[in-house]
């Protein structure tokens, strides 16, 4: 058992023993104290638990955006040309086909500028 865990124990063996000699007309008062330093006790282990996690998580990295652009591009690439071919058997038109990759640009270009934020 750590220090804190048997003085806690301690606390709430004492508090009980006060409250046999008390009697029953200061059970609430007792009981309210009890809570507090439970409470107490759980708000310093949840902040020292969140504490350790943020110092561990100092150090760990995200995926490069390098990465990320790289992967974009890769799909916009791989959509560009079955979006191509489709829009040239279907319209045949150059200025279609200049619509459609524009648009991708702009959709490369926005997917970007989106994850750097």
């Amino acid at each position: 058992m750590t220090d804190s865990t048997s003085q806690r124990q301690s606390d709430i063996a004492a508090a009980l023993r006060a409250g046999r000699e008390l009697g029953p007309e200061y059970d609430d008062a007792l009981a309210a104290s009890l809570v507090e330093r439970i409470d107490d006790a759980i708000d310093t282990s949840v902040r020292r638990h969140l504490d350790h996690r943020q110092r561990e998580n100092k150090g760990k990295v995200g995926v490069p955006s390098n990465t990320v652009r790289m992967v974009m591009s890769l799909v916009c690439l791989g959509v560009s040309i079955p979006i191509t071919a489709i829009t040239a058997a279907m319209v045949g038109g150059g200025v279609a086909i200049a619509a459609v990759w524009l648009g991708l640009i702009l959709f490369y270009i926005v997917s970007v500028v989106g994850l750097r934020r």
